[in-house]
């Protein structure tokens, strides 16, 4: 189990320090990874709504550190920033490294 954490970039023993119960942990990320935002966001920033967009993303970056996700947290955190300064000719590169991690991540969860 610690290699399949490993090989999307999860400390699984940071994970479990935090958490204690692996299974109880993957149903918190199972919920998080199918959380309807990463579906919208895409449409948010092809629609141009920005605000929406910059919301959505804090919301899940945050929750990205909390389950101890740091790469997704970090693609996250450029996507904010992207939106935060206004940057929305990055933003949509910054997007997609972000969902190849998401998808990534997601694979070894059942999402």
């Amino acid at each position: 189990m610690k290699n399949k954490y490993k090989s999307v970039g999860l400390d699984y023993d940071l994970i479990i320090d935090k958490f204690k119960n692996i299974y109880d942990y993957e149903e918190s990320a199972n919920a998080y990874l199918s959380d309807e935002f990463f579906r919208q966001l895409e449409d948010m920033l092809d629609e141009e709504d920005y605000a929406m967009a910059k919301d959505a993303t804090k919301g899940l970056y945050i929750l990205a550190s909390e389950l101890c996700m740091f790469p997704l947290y970090e693609r996250l955190l450029e996507v904010y920033e992207d939106l935060e300064y206004e940057m929305y000719s990055d933003v949509m590169g910054h997007y997609k490294d972000m969902y190849e991690v998401y998808e990534r991540i997601r694979s070894i969860f059942h999402a």
